[in-house]
């Protein structure tokens, strides 16, 4: 091994000096050198004993580089190359490290054998007083066989949240509860600015950030502070929304949700991963936090951040959530806010819980009251400081923000969606102005009619956006309107030269029906890297969701916000998500014994997917019933979850057999496993045999008429005693379905029992490239519990 450091280090130095020359001819010298942020993945079983630590043999490798750049590097104009150095070195999730490379210092590493992957650093983007009692959490009565008060809360399970940091001060985040430390907890308090070394206790258990790939990629950071402070609102959100403890008097502003704040796991601990930053959030950063808070202890990781998804072995995030899930942590993230339309979902690795988010019975209505007296229904949380709400005083006049747009050239096409600057003040002072959703976030929308004088704002959504609300604390008096909604008051203005509106404001309701519904926003399947697989995994409570917000910043957090709130209103994914990971962490302590993948199927084969009108979930974009692509499993039920009879459970290698089975290679799946996998091995395997508590299958449809395939399951017993299941189906439209044995008999805890889903059908008409599916389910019983299972029958043209 002493010879290796030649092997993998000097053909670097040498290809590099050609390769540069290379270039240089062909005119790509700037290209060539223009640096950026890779992470890098080695295969450390090659470390060369030479090295004491990893660290080292990755400095030799890039001080090689550097000398042999600056040995091609003769141009005088260029600014003088800079010596690389170490990121972050991942030990745990992921082997490797993250560096500032050159374009041709990245592709020659990647040629090395100690290499089995570099990837260029990617930007990711972040995606309750009624929600814990909407997931039946809390009840009037004490219950002493709930959940909560079986695992006390969760006291003995740490989330670690990877977000935008945390504040400590908060009163969500008080010691009130917990008692004794875990004793497997490794993490620490990391301090900087605006963070003492005492803002940890024994709730907040760690807090650490991680700023190297941002910095890196980030020409100002000056509005950013390098601690785990949060001075953005959103890491401070979720990480109450998962664990936060019982905060009486909670609202915001004094005016919405008024109740006691509380998280899904009040006495769960918490370890805030500070990875996202004014310019985002960057996968080095984020691999960094994921390899350390499994290094540190953590039972579960919530991560509410996501981008557009691609092959999982050029995702760093989802090939460290394989370590994170071979080493027995359970990852939650967020299924993304790209909806309505489907193949939007993010996060979409076998290995990984993907929600998406729905409704809860509580809405803030707030009328839109046309001249011609319609009344017609939106949604806010508008308050002016911490009284109650009030509606516009009188009738104002209305003006569609297309019609009132600056001359100054470049501002007109965008004045329908009220960018700053667009809108002509004499066209819009004193009145409400009617906006589109899109092109900047919708609170923006209102500081722009603001400076332009506008007295009051609706914000109606595109045809995409179709009817569903999202509930926003706007600078001024706002309401958010659906699509139908925004086409009647386009009309009315087109209708008249004295266009006038009224704004009115209604609180809080609760007990809206039905509930919950599927978010319009939330993230679609079927998954672009895999259509074998149905995500997301559940949908759990994503739409005006309560939870606790920096002091020091107003509910907008724009600079101009000088109101401050406790507590602040936010939708998306991102607030589903804690939900789950609360969930995940009760059921870790309910269960330590049991797999991150029987945490998931028992939140996924005991959801539901009725609401509460009795009828299946409907989609908020439609109005229709939501289909398997929107809700996944179902809506995520944590009672029926802690007792859920039979498991679908899995190890890393069904994992690795479900990647042969895809169609992956042996290499790809190196990268992400960090070990050699023989695929023949797999021979006869199908990628729905992966042993999911849904089923996904697809038929490529050729020239034959009949169609068919068989998908394998295995079921393991969680219950005591002996049990007989006895399975039904409802079977897709124009699909054949079988299941054998139709029924399962348990003697003991444990005992493993399989059974097969034969699936046929006839050929359907498909337009070319196009495909079709149909959902079903598959529920096993045996009186107590229900195991269910959705499943997509996809038809597509074979290639």
């Amino acid at each position: 091994m002493a010879s290796a450091p030649f092997f993998l280090l000097l053909p670097v130095a040498l290809l590099l000096l050609v390769s540069s020359t290379l270039q240089q001819e062909e005119g790509g010298l700037d290209e060539i050198h223009t640096p950026q942020t890779y992470i890098v993945r080695v295969r450390s079983d090659l470390k060369p004993s030479v090295y004491p630590e990893v660290e080292h043999w990755y400095s030799a490798t890039l001080r090689s580089l550097s000398s042999s750049s600056s040995a091609v590097n003769e141009n005088p104009a260029r600014e003088t190359y800079r010596p690389r150095a170490l990121l972050h070195v991942y030990r745990t999730v992921f082997h490797g490290f993250s560096a500032v490379l050159s374009s041709a210092e990245a592709d020659l590493l990647s040629s090395q054998p100690g290499v089995l992957a570099v990837f260029p650093d990617r930007r990711q983007r972040p995606h309750t007083t009624r929600s814990p009692q909407f997931l039946g959490l809390l009840s009037p009565a004490f219950r002493p066989n709930s959940l909560l008060s079986a695992t006390d809360s969760g006291s003995s399970a740490v989330i670690a949240v990877l977000d935008t940091g945390v504040r400590p001060d908060h009163h969500s985040f008080s010691e009130t509860g917990p008692t004794q430390m875990p004793p497997r907890w490794r993490g620490a308090c990391e301090p900087g600015p605006s963070f003492p070394p005492t803002s940890c206790n024994k709730k907040l258990v760690g807090a650490r950030f991680f700023s190297s790939g941002f910095l890196a990629s980030t020409k100002n950071a000056s509005s950013d502070v390098l601690s785990p402070i949060d001075t953005e609102g959103h890491g401070t959100h979720t990480a109450s929304t998962a664990a936060g403890v019982p905060v009486p008097g909670a609202s915001l502003l004094g005016v919405y949700a008024a109740g006691v704040a509380s998280g899904v796991a009040p006495k769960a601990r918490v370890a805030a991963y500070k990875v996202c930053w004014s310019s985002g959030c960057f996968d080095s950063d984020i691999l960094a936090a994921l390899d350390r808070a499994v290094d540190d202890g953590a039972d579960v990781i919530s991560l509410s951040v996501g981008s557009n998804p691609v092959p999982l072995h050029l995702d760093p995030i989802a090939i460290g959530a394989f370590g994170a899930a071979e080493h027995g942590v359970l990852v939650s993230a967020s299924a993304g806010n790209g909806g309505p339309n489907e193949m939007t979902v993010t996060n979409v690795a076998p290995w990984i819980v993907t929600v998406g988010a729905s409704t809860i019975d509580r809405r803030f209505p707030a009328d839109v009251v046309l001249g011609d007296r319609t009344v017609l229904t939106g949604v806010s949380v508008y308050a002016a400081d911490a009284h109650t709400g009030a509606s516009l005083v009188g009738e104002l006049p209305l003006v569609y923000a297309g019609n009132a747009s600056t001359s100054r050239p470049g501002f007109r096409s965008s004045a329908h969606f009220c960018m700053r600057e667009s809108l002509e003040p004499a066209l819009t002072r004193g009145k409400v102005v009617l906006c589109e959703r899109g092109g900047i976030p919708r609170v923006e929308k209102g500081l722009a009619v603001k400076e332009a004088g506008g007295a009051g704002m609706i914000v109606a959504n595109q045809f995409l956006d179709g009817e569903g609300l999202v509930p926003d604390a706007h600078l001024l008096p706002a309401v958010n309107v659906g699509y139908s909604t925004g086409n009647i008051i386009r009309a009315y203005v087109r209708s008249t030269a004295d266009a006038r509106v009224r704004l009115v404001f209604r609180g809080t309701q609760v007990g809206v029906k039905p509930a919950p519904v599927v978010a319009a926003f939330s993230g679609r399947g079927p998954s672009a890297p895999s259509c074998y697989l149905i995500k997301p995994d559940v949908v759990a409570p994503g739409v005006g969701i309560l939870a606790a917000w920096p002091l020091g910043l107003g509910p907008t957090s724009l600079p101009s916000d000088a109101r401050r709130t406790e507590f602040n209103v936010m939708s998306g994914t991102s607030m589903a998500c804690p939900h789950v990971s609360g969930v995940a962490a009760l059921l870790r302590a309910a269960h330590p014994d049991w797999s991150p993948a029987a945490v998931r199927s028992a939140m996924m084969t005991t959801a539901y997917m009725t609401d509460s009108l009795g009828q299946q979930m409907l989609d908020e974009n439609s109005g229709n019933r939501s289909t398997a692509w929107a809700h996944g499993s179902g809506h995520v039920d944590p009672e029926k979850a802690a007792d859920p009879g039979l498991i679908y459970d899995l190890t890393a290698d069904d994992y690795l057999s479900f990647l042969c089975s895809s169609n992956y290679t042996e290499m790809q799946i190196r990268t992400i496993a960090r070990r050699t996998v023989n695929c023949s091995r797999n021979s006869g395997r199908m990628p729905w045999d992966l042993n999911y508590p849904s089923i996904s299958v697809v038929l490529e449809q050729p020239k034959e008429s009949k169609l068919q395939v068989i998908a394998h399951r295995t079921l393991t017993n969680v219950a005591n005693g002996t049990c007989a299941y006895t399975v039904e189906t409802r079977t897709p439209v124009g699909v054949q379905m079988a299941v054998d044995p139709q029924q399962l008999v348990f003697h003991g805890k444990r005992q493993k029992q399989g059974f097969v889903v034969n699936i046929s059908a006839e050929g359907v008409t498909l337009p070319p490239g196009g495909w079709k599916t149909e959902f079903g389910s598959l529920s096993w019983s045996d009186g107590k519990h229900t195991v269910r299972s959705p499943i997509a029958v996809t038809w597509q043209q074979a290639f």
